[in-house]
């Protein structure tokens, strides 16, 4: 007996351009892994280009035809008991793939990022010292107590118990004031004289998307001059408002080529916070190319909430909500705060009872410790996915924004399950953080959400040591 499973791969592809994404799928990854992928072939379904191909399982290989439409759709065939499973791998490998041409397709349009009333900024790719600086002070602030912590052993060793006693004061008002401090992270305020985004996508050639990229076009010049022309002026852009403008930077204007999307991001905070019953954080906007959504404070009333750009412009109006459900979960959880008791907790065991297995052999204990507090952090990166979905109620959709952002790492996970869980990440791998969410089903209630997360990943870390 055979059956047969149906699906389909989002993408933001023009329809236009559908075709393109298919063949690329087939060239740059169907053909390019023979160990997965046979008999790779190119037809029609229903007056459509399609590819169909066999996809080697150890269950059993599947016959599997996808073709354009909407993204792609994927009709996948094989024995019975085994289509499920198979076609779920299938998803989340089409989906990565898919996400990282779509960055190649979209080489040939450039997205100006505004917020009403704010003067305009470039965009930019946060350095290695900001990357760290925002690690530091957003979130759980975990990476901060164990910094200071390393500098609280060298001054126990030449200045005794009361120089600890200082430090240990000034670590927990440097994660009071976190909020201010991560506040300089963005760019542009949100608030209620200015709740929105304005994103405006403008589709190029190919030619002068390879002309901005050897900068042989001045890219912030042609964004300055579009804005100065249309939006500075009050006018929204199009191709009267800004075709001459365009012109100049050898752009030539299509209405169909200019696409202006505003998002609320104002409401968007509001809905998420309401059911929190809590009021809202500062919020801010980075204008960084890079999908990220991060929160810092000890509270909704010290919490700052950052989104960038680029998660703006990756995302939807639903996926942007779950997301910032997640980041208010570790407001309401005040993950800061219990974090920085459980490293000092862990501190203080060292000084007192551990002490003589820290002295046996201090660097396995240090790993052994750090590998162990990061861990706990996960749970509370597992609690902040659970209030999400508790709040907003779309575990679906928040897997479906991870799955958007993050499918670099999930083909880095794919190749080892183990290897990702033993990383010193406060994020539990994100193939798990998918799978638990697409395996709620709503409404979610759970009295003990801390607990119930804490359960989850231990099963999910015993699993990866029997994981291919």
């Amino acid at each position: 007996m055979s059956e047969s499973v149906s699906f389909s791969v989002p993408s933001e592809v023009p329809a236009d351009r559908s075709g393109e994404l298919l063949d690329h799928v087939r060239r740059y990854h169907l053909m390019l892994h023979p160990e997965r992928f046979t008999a790779v072939r190119r037809g029609k379904v229903g007056g459509s280009d399609a590819v169909a191909f066999t996809a080697l399982r150890p269950q059993g290989d599947l016959e599997v035809e996808m073709w354009s439409g909407e993204g792609l759709q994927v009709r996948v065939s094989g024995p019975e008991g085994t289509v499920g499973e198979g076609a779920n791998w299938l998803y989340q490998d089409l989906t990565g793939v898919v996400q990282a041409i779509e960055g190649d397709l979209a080489s040939a349009s450039m997205t100006l990022i505004w917020v009403k009333g704010e003067r305009i900024i470039p965009e930019e790719m946060p350095s290695a010292a900001r990357r760290l600086f925002g690690r530091l002070f957003s979130r759980t602030l975990l990476l901060l107590s164990i910094l200071l912590f390393g500098f609280n052993i060298i001054l126990f060793l030449l200045f005794g118990l009361w120089a600890v006693v200082s430090i240990l004061a000034v670590q927990l008002l440097l994660i009071v004031f976190a909020d201010r401090l991560f506040g300089l992270m963005g760019k542009w305020t949100i608030d209620r004289d200015s709740p929105e985004v304005f994103l405006l996508n403008i589709r190029v050639t190919n030619e002068v998307a390879e002309a901005i990229r050897t900068k042989k076009v001045d890219l912030e010049g042609l964004k300055q001059a579009v804005f100065e022309a249309s939006f500075a002026k009050g006018k929204e852009p199009s191709c009267p408002v800004i075709g001459e403008t365009l012109l100049r930077f050898g752009v030539v204007c299509s209405e169909s080529d200019i696409k202006v999307t505003t998002v609320n991001v104002l409401d968007l905070v509001e809905r998420a916070a309401r059911p929190f019953n809590a009021p809202l954080p500062k919020i801010i906007i980075s204008n960084s190319l890079v999908p990220n959504a991060a929160a810092s404070g000890i509270s909704f009333r010290r919490g700052v909430l950052l989104l960038t750009g680029g998660i703006l412009t990756a995302l939807n109006e639903d996926e942007l909500l779950s997301v910032i459900g997640h980041e208010l979960g570790h407001l309401k959880g005040r993950d800061p705060l219990l974090l920085y008791g459980v490293v000092s907790g862990e501190f203080i065991l060292r000084l007192t009872v551990l002490f003589p297995l820290f002295l046996f052999s201090p660097l396995l204990y240090l790993i052994i410790s750090t590998f162990l507090i990061f861990f706990v952090a996960k749970f509370f990166e597992a609690r902040a996915d659970l209030y999400s979905v508790m709040m907003i109620g779309q575990p679906k959709v928040m897997a479906e924004s991870l799955r958007k952002i993050g499918f670099h790492r999930l083909q880095v996970e794919r190749r080892s399950r183990l290897g990702s869980w033993l990383r010193w990440d406060t994020h539990p791998p994100l193939y798990f953080r998918i799978e638990r969410l697409e395996a709620m089903s709503t409404p979610v209630v759970v009295k003990h959400p801390l607990l119930q997360s804490a359960k989850d990943v231990i099963r999910g870390f015993r699993a990866a040591f029997s994981a291919p």
